[in-house]
């Protein structure tokens, strides 16, 4: 009976061989596009699954207020987590790993090979005992007790010793301070799937630089820069956890936070929800995720709405057949079985096609989305349960209705030619107007998304980022060689002028508080400070506002600062007012105890020292100390576009000449600040691909509605002709039966899409505004892509030859 069913569907695909085309090339698509967007949503989920105690895991978060101001950070004070699990019971151990502040590129040197490295971090010895890591060689048992130890990828062992071994080889390691030898311990498979994104682990008990640092610091309200993570016991209540660790927290930090001026309060993150909901994050990466599910699901359900109607579209053939059958003693469940069972094989097909489909777009969709999938690295059981769940759910839903639908006529009725037809013309311009309405939201989406990243790109930020070149002074001997390099580099032709800092735009700076005399500290505001040479505003374009520059004299404006406007404003000053003011801060101490005060010497113009996820925060500019001197972790150079290669050899020689501990690198401040929105950018990408797959779909499935349209009313039209009607008369009369329902869907989707869009645009301290034009310009592209897919098969049936269709009459 079985076999039978499938030589029937068979039959009957080869009868209508184009609607069965559409229907299996759209399914297809359909599916092939689904299945591509659930394997990079199971790369998403994947993070971080692959530690055996991940639901003991916690990382520590602070948030900090101080008046208005408030911030979660995900971060806390060095000294915070091994005191938990000193002090409290439910912690069994903690783990601190954290990278050097300020520095994205560590120095690693080994024999004559020397090079800048990313991702480097120091970590307590528990780090193995957290997370899970494949170790090539060594062991996890005790591999970062011991100080000056190291553990390192497989990709950086390769770099340093080809195929030789590593471990136990020594290698010298400069994470922005002196730097020291470390010995090779162990050697991990490169992290894949982690939050944690790391080249190299140095151990905390290491001598020296931040490592002793941060293990010897006793600070409980300020230094929060440290990634704390600790396990609890099992059935663990994290609430009450949570408050003895503030309780813990006020025994050793409360009058130290009142100096601050700030309160600090700690929370747990489970390690699980780090890489997709972390509450620290603006915009986190499970909203997008969201989005590309909703996508793939209206792509999944826009294929089989195409093949429900174009199957209840040609009920009227299929009803004679199924009416025959019924007088012959068919029973309705047989029926409905063989009309599932064409569901079925229609499906089966799409999917075999669909999955070619992935093997050859799946190259081309990692470069789209930055990943390296392959379905040989997924979880074959879950990818297989996928597509096993994919193909009934489609088949069921797509095969369904046409089966119960036809198979509920009398036979009587049908073999009269007396079938209604209304409830299933009905049902497909529902149809019809669901599948607008789902692409029309997607067009606006991607419209506004392309919108908001123009405006990222394009917004004035405060200061010129263009033609910017960054040189990182990455040792203590390049940092203490910025007056010569200077002299130098301002020698190349196509260097304008040059400037140093210890921070630029989208890097990290330091915070600290300034409060006014006579206010206390807890009416302080917080800022973010930057040792800068004085003539930095003038490279970057900074203007001011108000009062002057820093001097050239370094002696002469020791304890001068230059405030942005934002900061004016939250002391309670006007620009003009500020300068000549002095504020205090709650970090530095005079030698009698009193604070170390600061003059406001000059006001300049906010600039978006962060993304435009951030508001902008009060900051300011000072002169390095004396006893620092000109001493900056960065030249910025503005520089003449032309023959810039010969200008980055000229730069490269000079630094050659001078500074003979680190080599020569670079890069540009506008491309640096654009991969802020990296995260944007791929969603960007992928709504944007997946929303023209959409549409494609739905003009699919009216392209085979209006073909099967224009079969049926062939005569029609041909009648029409003959009694006088123009080319144009017909192709407006068949068309405007396909744009009711997608004006309808229009009318629906607008409410949806602005809401949808405007919680989006909720992540963004800096939007740009959300217009009327957004969904005029989507109605408008719905619309014409409607109408230009219905009126070529209207224009072809009316340009037929009456006689031709009128002959059997």
């Amino acid at each position: 009976m079985l076999k039978n069913h499938f030589i029937l569907a068979i039959r009957n695909l080869r009868r209508n061989k184009t609607y069965s085309l559409i229907t299996i090339l759209g399914l297809a698509l359909g599916v092939a596009c689904c299945l591509l967007l659930v394997l990079y949503i199971e790369d998403e989920v994947r993070y971080d699954a692959q530690h055996p105690q991940l639901n003991s895991l916690y990382r520590v978060v602070t948030h900090m207020a101080r008046d208005t101001q408030s911030e979660d950070l995900a971060v806390c004070s060095p000294p915070l987590a091994q005191a938990m699990a000193d002090e409290l019971p439910e912690v069994t151990a903690a783990l601190r790993l954290v990278s050097a502040p300020g520095v994205s590129e560590n120095l690693v040197r080994f024999e004559d090979k020397t090079f800048y490295e990313p991702n480097g971090y120091m970590a307590d010895s528990t780090l193995f005992d957290f997370f899970s890591f494949s170790f090539v060689e060594g062991t996890p048992v005790q591999a970062l007790s011991n100080p000056n130890t190291v553990v390192i990828t497989t990709t950086l062992a390769h770099k340093l010793f080809g195929d030789a071994s590593a471990l136990d080889r020594v290698i010298a390691i400069n994470q922005g301070g002196p730097g020291g030898d470390y010995k090779i311990t162990g050697v991990v498979k490169d992290l894949d799937h982690s939050h944690i994104q790391a080249n190299f682990f140095i151990s905390l008990t290491s001598s020296g630089g931040w490592t002793e640092f941060i293990r010897t610091s006793g600070e409980w309200a300020g230094q929060n820069f440290v990634p704390s993570y600790i396990k609890l016991t099992g059935g663990s209540d994290v609430q009450a956890v949570e408050k003895k660790m503030n309780d813990v927290l006020a025994r050793h930090g409360a009058e130290a936070m009142k100096t601050f001026g700030f309160t600090k309060t700690l929370t747990l993150e489970p390690v699980k929800d780090i890489y997709l909901r972390s509450s620290v994050d603006k915009n986190p990466r499970i909203v997008y995720l969201y989005i590309v599910g909703a996508i793939a699901t209206f792509i999944l359900l826009i294929a089989c709405i195409n093949f429900i109607n174009l199957t209840t579209a040609r009920a009227t053939r299929r009803a004679t057949e199924i009416g025959v059958r019924k007088v012959m003693g068919a029973f309705r469940g047989v029926l409905i079985r063989q009309l599932l069972a064409e569901a079925m094989l229609v499906v089966v097909v799409a999917v075999i096609i669909s999955l070619i489909i992935l093997e050859i777009t799946l190259p081309g969709f990692n470069t789209l989305v930055g990943k390296s999938i392959s379905l040989q690295t997924m979880p074959s059981l879950s990818f297989l349960f996928t597509l096993l769940a994919i193909t009934l759910l489609t088949g069921l839903l797509a095969g369904s209705y046409p089966a119960f639908y036809l198979t509920s006529f009398s036979p009587a009725v049908v073999l009269k030619n007396k079938m209604a037809v209304g409830s299933s013309g009905s049902l497909r311009k529902g149809l019809v107007v669901f599948q607008f309405s789902v692409a029309i939201v997607l067009v606006c989406g991607m419209i506004m998304v392309s919108q908001q990243l123009s405006y990222i790109r394009e917004k004035e930020l405060g200061f010129d980022a263009k033609a910017k070149v960054i040189v990182p002074l990455r040792t203590d001997a390049a940092r203490k060689a910025y007056a010569t390099l200077k002299q130098a580099f301002q020698q190349q032709p196509a260097v304008k002028k040059l400037s140093g800092a210890d921070y630029l735009p989208g890097q990290y700076w330091n915070d600290i508080v300034l409060f006014r005399p006579g206010k206390t500290r807890e009416e302080g505001v917080g800022h973010f400070m930057n040792n800068v040479a004085h003539d930095l505003n003038d490279v970057l374009n900074i203007r001011l506002t108000a009062g002057r520059p820093l001097s050239p004299n370094l002696a002469g404006d020791q304890g001068k600062i230059i405030i942005n406007e934002a900061s004016a404003k939250a002391l309670g000053f006007t620009p003009t007012q500020a300068i000549g003011q002095r504020v205090e801060q709650s970090f530095f101490k005079n030698a009698d105890g009193t604070p170390v005060s600061l003059e406001i010497v000059g006001v300049m113009q906010d600039f978006h020292r962060t993304s435009l996820h951030d508001p902008i925060s009060p900051a300011f500019f000072m002169a390095p100390s004396l006893g620092q001197g000109e001493s900056f972790s960065n030249v910025v150079l503005d520089v003449r576009t032309e023959s810039f290669a010969k200008t980055i050899e000229g730069l490269k020689a000079d630094w050659n000449k001078i500074v003979s501990d680190a080599p020569f690198e670079y890069s540009f401040l506008d491309q640096s600040l654009q991969q802020q929105y990296t995260q944007d950018q791929k969603a960007s990408t992928i709504i944007t691909t997946f929303t023209v797959v959409a549409f494609m779909l739905c003009c699919l499935g009216l392209y085979g509605l209006s073909s099967y349209v224009a079969e049926r009313r062939v005569k029609e039209i041909g009648v029409r002709k003959v009694m006088g009607a123009s080319v144009q008369q017909i192709v407006t009369l068949m068309s405007s039966e396909f744009m009711k329902p997608v004006c309808i869907a229009i009318v629906l989707a607008v409410p949806v899409a602005w809401y949808a869009i405007d919680k989006w645009l909720e992540g963004f301290a800096y939007k740009t505004p959300l217009s009327v034009f957004v969904f005029i310009a989507g109605a408008l592209i719905a619309l014409s892509v409607a109408w230009l897919t219905v009126s070529f098969e209207s224009l072809r049936a009316a340009l037929r030859n009456p006689a031709d269709a009128l002959r059997n009459e």
